[in-house]
């Protein structure tokens, strides 16, 4: 397995069964031997948005928050908040996911939220998606997945979220009408 896929796009392909990660658009934000770490990018929870995350631990909240979708990571310790953000911002235990963007779970960022402070770009999970290493390079060679580059376009896309799977597709070369979900090995 290739550590290149560290901070890579995973776009979930037809032939991937699991209904949970059907069109989903995941950045992988840890890539070891130990495991791999993700966050779905395109999942947004239906019930709640930013303002009840910011009410739930005592911040601020405004008008602003109400409509901000809150997003599931992944069905892995759904309790756990993560944030990506863009890099202009660091917060303690910030990591680097590249050179625009970085991945937080300190509470500090919250509370710039909360006081109209946020990094230019931002957004929230609950849960995360983890593989061990051998799973995920069985469904690499099963071909649930196809690999892009991510841009802050793509993963900041909030207001078209339903479209960001499609719109990967599409950046990809990939055409959705060919896409076959068998897989062989020649």
């Amino acid at each position: 397995m290739n550590d290149t896929y560290f901070g890579q796009l995973l776009i979930s392909m037809p032939n991937l069964i699991d209904p949970f990660f059907q069109k989903t658009v995941i950045l992988i934000c840890e890539f070891s031997e130990k495991a791999i770490m993700g966050l779905i990018i395109n999942k947004p929870i239906q019930n709640i948005k930013v303002n009840d995350i910011l009410k739930n631990i005592k911040l601020n909240v405004n008008d602003k928050f109400i409509n901000q979708h809150v997003f599931i990571g992944g069905p892995v310790h759904t309790g756990q908040g993560f944030i990506i953000h863009s890099s202009e911002c660091k917060y303690e235990d910030s990591e680097t996911i590249n050179k625009n963007l970085k991945l937080t779970t300190s509470l500090k960022i919250l509370e710039d939220i909360s006081n109209n402070k946020p990094p230019r770009f931002y957004k929230i999970f609950l849960g995360c998606s983890v593989w061990g290493y051998k799973q995920f390079n069985n469904e690499m060679l099963e071909n649930s997945w196809h690999l892009m580059n991510p841009t802050n376009e793509i993963i900041f896309q909030n207001n078209k979220v339903n479209k960001i799977w499609e719109n990967c597709i599409e950046k990809s070369g990939i055409v959705k009408e060919r896409l076959n979900p068998d897989y062989g090995n020649a």
